[in-house]
């Protein structure tokens, strides 16, 4: 890792700050939301991050939890994508909440339990969640992947992550004001697409580091074949739901289904459908894209830039048609585009994940596997 990469990565976190700052001091006032789009750029943030975290977290479990003991090369380099991401995606819901005052109101939801809230428990779970990836990542750094503390906190770090995965489906699920969010469907839809952006990054962090290194060891490559296949059924899976979607989406009834149909017509949405998932789906399916390194690193890129416009295109469906009284007085559909301050808690995000990643592949022996 050269001093330019963690210059730039400096340069993205500076200019992050001061825009999580500003919100932190001005309030949600410098968003582009409103009472009709509340949800918007840093929430789609928090989706992505946490739910490719979640991909990460199944994944890093292969060998220590399920006794795929062939997946050890891959284990801990999931494991701290897993950390990072999980990290910088509660920071963007943090921010999501707006001001100094509403973030410190946290500490009294936490301690003042509504055991009904689904929000009540998303909220606990990913704490302690984070927690348990940060230990699991301490055990096997200290190569104590089979000792007691090594083998609990891998196992409840994993339960935990599904735990935390079933509260966001919840609050998503239940929202029945917002038929477009697609109720109970959306436990399913959260399920493949966190493992797909999972594995994406997985390929994507693994091989471009291969690419850095002077190649890919002889002895990993059957595995990162197997990997590499994984991946390309895992694109079917989503490419699949994302068809469920559409078909339930342009073939309801529900007036409520007008903002998901007002959005398919979007260039977001395009970018999700063909850059996301019908581009890559192509290039992996075809064994010599799929196992060359410029294939997959350029496959993985576009699913991961599709998976997070796809997070903001499920918010907005839901959104942009005011409903209730909202609807005497506000045009048929709203219209959103973020702020530079949005956009800013999303650079924040990515480059501090990206420099925890960094600073992991320069210190901590990401390739390690148990002795």
């Amino acid at each position: 890792m050269s001093k330019l990469w963690f210059g730039l990565l400096g340069i993205g976190v500076l200019a992050g700050l001061f825009a999580a700052l500003t919100v932190v001091s001005r309030g949600l006032g410098v968003y582009n939301a409103n009472d009709i789009t509340f949800w918007v750029l840093p929430m789609a943030g928090y989706l992505f991050f946490a739910l490719t975290a979640a991909g990460l977290t199944l994944l890093s479990s292969l060998p220590s939890v399920f006794g795929m003991k062939q997946y050890y090369p891959i284990a801990k380099r999931a494991s701290i994508l897993a950390g990072a991401t999980l990290v910088v995606g509660v920071m963007c819901k943090g921010l999501d909440l707006g001001p100094l005052s509403t973030l410190l109101n946290t500490v009294n939801l936490a301690l003042s339990p509504n055991f009904m809230s689904p929000i009540w428990w998303m909220a606990v779970l990913y704490g302690i969640y984070i927690t348990f990836v940060i230990i699991k990542f301490y055990f096997i750094h200290k190569n104590q992947w089979h000792s007691m503390g090594g083998k609990v906190s891998g196992l409840l770090a994993l339960l935990l992550m599904f735990m935390s995965y079933t509260a966001l489906s919840i609050v998503f699920g239940t929202a029945d004001a917002r038929p477009a969010f697609f109720g109970h469907f959306t436990a399913i839809y959260f399920a493949v697409t966190a493992l797909t952006s999972g594995m994406a990054v997985l390929v994507l962090a693994s091989h471009f580091h291969f690419a850095l290194t002077g190649g890919m060891p002889k002895e990993q490559a059957p595995i990162f074949d197997n990997v590499s296949k994984m991946f390309a059924g895992l694109l079917g899976a989503a490419l699949f739901i994302f068809i469920l979607r559409a078909v339930i989406g342009f073939t309801s009834l529900q007036e409520a289904f007008d903002g998901f149909r007002h959005i398919a017509g979007t260039g977001m949405y395009n970018v999700e459908m063909w850059v996301g998932l019908i581009i890559p789906f192509i290039m992996v399916v075809i064994p010599k894209v799929r196992n060359s390194r410029a294939g997959i690193i350029l496959a993985s890129s576009f699913v991961l830039v599709g998976m997070f416009f796809g997070r903001l295109v499920m918010l907005l469906s839901a959104q942009v048609k005011p409903v209730g009284n909202l609807a005497e007085t506000r045009p048929e559909f709203v219209s959103y585009f973020p702020s530079m301050y949005e956009i800013g808690i999303i650079v924040l995000a990515l480059s501090l994940s990206l420099l925890i990643y960094s600073i992991g592949v320069k210190y901590l022996r990401l390739e390690a596997t148990p002795e």
